[in-house]
């Protein structure tokens, strides 16, 4: 993963990562769950965390969550052992969450159970 401050123009993220190639992305409005309530951070149901389904201050609050604006700063991801050139500069969320990457072509990462993001 390629990072820049949140604050960082798109002329300087083209140049590092230019905009033709990958699609740079930032994670905002994350709602950190309250003591206890770890477990809504996972499944079709999440309430907190990037896959949460509470994104804005008030719900956040609501829900005695912290509400977090910008939770990391600009990203860009790389799968270098990616087997379809597509994929290899892809942000696409799938089925199991951000990483969308066959792990079968990376060796030493095929392993029963094991999530990366």
């Amino acid at each position: 993963m390629y990072t820049d401050r949140v604050t960082a123009p798109e002329s300087e993220l083209n140049e590092r990562i230019p905009l033709s190639i990958a699609q740079w992305h930032q994670h905002v409005n994350f709602c950190k769950a309250p003591p206890g309530q770890g477990a809504a951070y996972f499944g079709p149901n999440a309430k907190f965390g990037l896959l949460g389904s509470i994104n804005t201050k008030e719900a956040c609050e609501a829900a005695s969550g912290v509400f977090i604006p910008h939770v990391f700063r600009w990203m860009v991801h790389v799968y270098p052992y990616e087997t379809d050139p597509k994929k290899i500069w892809s942000e696409d969320d799938d089925d199991n969450g951000h990483d969308n990457m066959d792990h079968s072509a990376m060796p030493g990462m095929n392993m029963p159970g094991m999530k990366i993001n």
